[in-house]
């Protein structure tokens, strides 16, 4: 289709194992992924993927859930993917709740990290903020770059995954791999809901106790639709969960793909 785009990958293990793939969230990368994805890599081939308008996948105008479901399904059929495991957090969690929506018979097993289906209220927009006013086209040294977000955002954890995506230029500077012109203008889309419809897809739901992304309602929700739904709290855990306790998040997930 001509709306969609080929997403970049990177893959790790070999592709005779069950395919899992995994989506990153708003301003993330397949980067963010890589130590958990060697961890899979042992029983699965791994396909961290950068989603439309974020690492070095290309830009798009359109950046909407059924797009970034076209994309996956685009990737999974030049790659001959004819089932995937599909895993995704926060926005990516979104994505995969859409594309199993939209391409069931894809999907073999579904991993569902801190996010809901339902309309979030707008919450990003200090960090584009941050991001739009802060001094990369000028300078050479990423640490003032940092200490601008720091200023703007006072969060390490935040500043230091946002760095990420300062990608150093030949001619001197910094850009911004995202797209955050069309990321900035699309945060009413990131936050809408998404479908959940009755499905049988073996789906796991992990989410943070300390977060607030996922709620009792959103719960009953899941559980509503999903026939086969299983449910963990990392209890001490926030929106971060796979970086701030990648050793349970890493044993749950493993489990369920494995059961």
């Amino acid at each position: 289709m001509n709306d969609t785009i080929a997403l970049h990958a990177r893959v790790l293990g070999t592709s005779d194992r069950p395919h899992l793939v995994i989506l990153h969230g708003l301003l993330g990368t397949s980067d963010n992924w890589q130590t958990l994805g060697r961890a899979y890599a042992e029983t699965h081939c791994v396909h961290l993927i950068d989603q439309r308008n974020h690492g070095r996948s290309a830009h798009h105008e359109e950046h909407t859930y059924a797009s970034m479901a076209r994309d996956l399904e685009r990737y999974c059929t030049e790659n001959n993917l004819k089932k995937a495991s599909i895993m995704g957090h926060s926005m990516g969690g979104k994505t995969a709740l859409a594309f199993a929506d939209a391409f069931p018979d894809r999907v073999e097993k579904l991993i569902i990290a801190d996010i809901a289906s339902h309309t979030y209220s707008p919450h990003h927009q200090s960090i584009f903020d941050a991001i739009q006013s802060a001094p990369i086209a000028g300078h050479s040294d990423r640490s003032k770059i940092q200490h601008h977000l720091l200023e703007q955002l006072n969060d390490p954890g935040v500043v230091s995954f946002l760095m990420k995506n300062a990608r150093r230029l030949k001619a001197g500077g910094f850009q911004w791999r995202p797209n955050i012109a069309v990321l900035e203008k699309a945060l009413g889309a990131v936050v809408g809901a998404v479908p959940l419809e009755l499905n049988t897809l073996p789906t796991l739901v992990i989410y943070g106790g300390k977060s607030d992304y996922v709620n009792q309602e959103a719960l009953e929700t899941f559980d509503r639709a999903c026939m086969q739904l299983d449910i963990h709290c990392i209890e001490e855990a926030g929106h971060w969960l796979h970086a701030s306790h990648p050793e349970e998040f890493r044993e749950v997930t493993l489990d369920f793909l494995a059961n």
